[in-house]
């Protein structure tokens, strides 16, 4: 009866974030109601768990704890926006457990959304990586990347894996803009993003590129973006197998198995 639970709750919380994934994917946001009706069913499931006895009810509040915290931390960092952290709050809701299919040992002794939390990092660190695969492609056939603007060295490092040239129409949806406008000696320069916060003001940003698009004829540096929402699904399905770190690790040999 218990796995049929957890097994219900992990089914309708995957569902669920598929769906906010998605939609945050096309629209850059995820609805409220989509959470005003996901809340209650993951909480009533987990609720029902400690009803019937299948769940510790601390299980459910470390999990939920975990989550909250994570979560507010994160957005007042800059890291998450409020989607984000609805997505989070609501795994640690409706996921205090997680089916049995394959014990790593150590990997799943964490509530499920450290491990969804810990996985989704890993996957996320992925991403620059591909970033500069494109970038290191551009290059070699010769195309700028640093035209119009003064980075130093380590600037450019950083570019290599957070940012492409795009044209400066496919800024504002899958890609944001890595760069700002600054006044120096009362002329428009353009200047390095060092960090963009997840709730940023993008129509601002746009809308003083597009005052000076004169200075990117050639294109601007923008960050190609995927919701964190799309990470934590792929990292929930992943943890059954527990924590990727644990995996990683043992591939590269720095933990025993």
């Amino acid at each position: 009866m218990l796995q049929l639970l957890m097994w219900g709750s992990f089914v309708f919380g995957l569902g669920v974030l598929i769906y906010a994934a998605m939609f945050d994917f096309k629209h850059r946001q995820v609805s409220n109601r989509v959470w005003l009706f996901a809340y209650p069913i993951g909480g009533g499931l987990s609720f029902l768990g400690v009803g019937w006895g299948l769940l510790g009810v601390e299980a459910v509040l470390v999990s939920l704890g975990c989550a909250l915290g994570l979560g507010v931390i994160l957005f007042f960092l800059g890291f998450y926006g409020g989607a984000d952290v609805k997505a989070l709050i609501f795994i640690g809701l409706t996921v205090p457990r997680l089916p049995f299919i394959f014990n790593p040992v150590p990997g799943l002794a964490l509530a499920p959304v450290l491990v969804v939390f810990f996985n989704a990092t890993l996957l996320t660190a992925v991403w620059p990586l591909s970033i500069f695969i494109l970038n290191l492609k551009d290059i070699l056939k010769a195309n700028p990347l640093f035209e119009g603007i003064n980075l130093s060295f380590v600037q450019k490092g950083l570019v290599l894996f957070t940012a492409r040239k795009v044209p400066l129409d496919m800024v504002g949806w899958r890609y944001f803009p890595a760069e700002k406008i600054v006044l120096q000696g009362g002329n428009p320069t353009r200047k390095l993003c060092h960090f963009v916060r997840a709730e940023a003001d993008l129509s601002n940003q746009l809308a003083i590129i597009e005052a000076n698009k004169a200075l990117y004829q050639n294109g601007v540096l923008a960050s190609p973006t995927i919701p964190a929402i799309c990470f934590f699904t792929l990292a929930l399905g992943t943890a059954l197998f527990g924590n990727l770190f644990f995996w990683v690790g043992a591939l590269f040999g720095t933990i025993s198995l």
